[in-house]
């Protein structure tokens, strides 16, 4: 599932779309790369969740790809040179 850019995703709906965990995902948020709101489910006492801003996810997916494109040159740079 990818988000649209207008639906705000939970932890575990980022996790999947980001093909990592949930703890992850909440060390990304920790680091700033992810930004988000806790929402409080008021039929619930003491329980709430994390949405994460779908721009927040986008930007995060899209550094994911440069990174393993680059990763992917440099080996191929590597192998060209052996």
């Amino acid at each position: 599932m990818h988000s649209n850019g207008k639906r705000w995703l939970t932890a575990q709906e980022t996790a999947a779309q980001l093909d990592t965990t949930s703890s992850e995902v909440c060390r990304l948020l920790s680091l700033g790369r992810l930004s988000g709101t806790k929402q409080k489910d008021p039929r619930r006492a003491g329980k709430s969740q994390w949405l994460m801003d779908p721009e927040s996810v986008l930007r995060e997916e899209k550094l994911r790809k440069s990174k393993l494109v680059r990763r992917a040159r440099r080996l191929k740079r590597v192998s060209a040179q052996q």
